[in-house]
């Protein structure tokens, strides 16, 4: 009977632990659960035919911001028998300029090309500009790339100054291009602060900062501005007090006190859903319930002995 007994006392434990095992290895790993979706990538291969016909502005990038007035333009095609790039300028009534660069024919082959954005530049100053390149191939199919971009006077970087966590900001500008009128350079630039909508913030008044302008760092912990996102608007002047182009917009987030840091732990869903519990927990606690009956078992039979000696 004795032997009997403590064979069912040591299954018991010996089932709950192996339960408790099983339902940690079944869950995801904490680790799983703090990677998102997003870092998954999927690598496609893609087989380059020889014969396949292209053109493509390399640069500028579609949605690059530039400063420079020369800013190349650059074109490689492949397998081409004519093309034709033109650049498009929209003005502040959202009229657009149309100009050819280039129109080349019999070309029966590849190559690249080059030209030059001053002269467009020069024309009709800061703003948006469109690259459109259209042509035929040698095998007579038509080919086509466009490139959107932004010509401006300023390029901003931003940052966080470690010690209060205001954002800093680095402009980037051309003062000394022989190219630029006096009226097209940086004499200095005004911050506005808004809230995460672009709203004005009561009581908070335009930043006016004059070159250089490096190292900028807007004093959120003097104006005792909650934590949260906010939307800075930088609008350039020349000496005139003229603005040099539309005001741009950065977006930004400050965070004036240290974050508090939460381990990210395994989604138990269903009833464990909203527990902080991991898949070591369900281990730890499967060993303690065999340790538990275990020794529960150990007195109980040896209480039992004691009670049949007498």
């Amino acid at each position: 009977m004795k032997k009997t007994q403590k064979t069912v006392f040591k299954l018991l434990g010996l089932t709950a632990v192996v339960a408790m095992t099983a339902v940690a290895i079944m869950l995801p790993s904490p680790g799983a659960s703090a990677v998102s979706s997003s870092s998954i990538t999927d690598t496609i291969s893609v087989r380059v035919l020889d014969g396949i016909p292209s053109a493509q502005v390399d640069s500028p990038k579609s949605g690059e911001a530039v400063i420079s007035l020369d800013q190349p333009i650059d074109l490689t095609y492949l397998n081409m028998d004519k093309y034709t790039i033109s650049i498009t300028f929209t003005d502040e009534e959202g009229v657009e300029h149309t100009e050819i660069l280039d129109e080349v024919e019999n070309i029966d082959g590849s190559g690249n090309a080059t030209y030059d954005f001053r002269h467009f530049a020069e024309i009709y100053g800061y703003g948006k500009y469109i690259i459109s390149v259209t042509g035929t191939g040698i095998d007579q199919s038509s080919v086509q790339d466009t490139v959107e971009f932004e010509y401006v006077a300023v390029l901003p970087e931003t940052g966080v100054n470690p010690d209060n966590s205001n954002p800093t900001l680095d402009l980037d500008y051309i003062t000394d291009d022989p190219g630029l009128d006096e009226d097209d350079i940086v004499d200095h630039i005004t911050i506005d602060i808004l809230d995460s909508n672009g709203n004005p913030i009561p009581g908070l008044s335009p930043i006016t900062v004059k070159p250089p302008l490096k190292d900028i760092e807007i004093p959120f912990d003097q104006y005792d501005l909650p934590n949260g996102d906010y939307t800075l608007v930088i609008t350039p002047y020349n000496a005139a007090d003229e603005e040099l182009f539309k005001q741009f917009t950065i977006l930004i987030h400050y965070d004036g006190e240290e974050p508090i840091v939460v381990p990210s732990t395994a989604d138990t869903g269903g009833l464990f859903k909203n527990l902080n519990i991991a898949s070591s927990d369900y281990l730890i606690t499967g060993l303690g319930i065999f340790l538990i009956v275990g020794f529960g078992a150990i007195m109980f039979l040896g209480k039992r002995g004691r009670s049949t000696k007498k």
